[in-house]
């Protein structure tokens, strides 16, 4: 298929916009402890007081949640272990249908366990990782089901 010169520029325009879209939203800061520059966890102390103060029983957990992206609605599981209400193993399956959402979860799947073990589960603050912006929301999901299961 051939373009025309007026297609080949606004191809070209939203290439680079695209482009520079995703650098903006995978150039968040990091909590210092990663080492890659499209990937942010970060321990949350917002909630009025330290999270610390929950303690949550060992065991191994998982669940599944479902969010809404680009591509449509994706589903996601997460397995994990925990150990003093810190997570000491963790497993996300991506279980989207759609190819790039799913290449974002698999991308996700990839770099979670380094931003997230041997953090308190209950300090998460998952956001972009691998270059992943939206997966987190069906993580957080997860988590937070986690969290209520796992309460002492």
């Amino acid at each position: 298929m051939k373009l025309s010169p007026t297609h080949k520029f606004f191809s070209a325009t939203a290439a680079v916009s695209v482009l520079l879209l995703t650098a903006a939203c995978g150039s968040s800061s990091s909590d210092g402890g990663s080492t890659s520059p499209t990937s942010a966890a970060t321990t949350d102390s917002s909630n009025g007081g330290s999270s610390s103060d929950a303690t949550f029983k060992d065991g191994s957990y998982s669940g599944e949640a479902s969010y809404a992206n680009p591509g449509g609605v994706s589903k996601l599981k997460v397995a994990l272990t925990l150990a003093d209400s810190k997570i000491t193993k963790i497993k996300v399956t991506p279980e989207a249908t759609d190819p790039t959402s799913k290449g974002h979860q698999t991308d996700f799947a990839g770099g979670i366990a380094a931003e997230t073990v041997g953090k308190r589960i209950d300090a998460l603050n998952v956001s972009v990782v691998a270059g992943s912006s939206l997966t987190h929301l069906g993580f957080d999901k997860v988590i937070q089901q986690i969290e209520a299961e796992a309460k002492a």
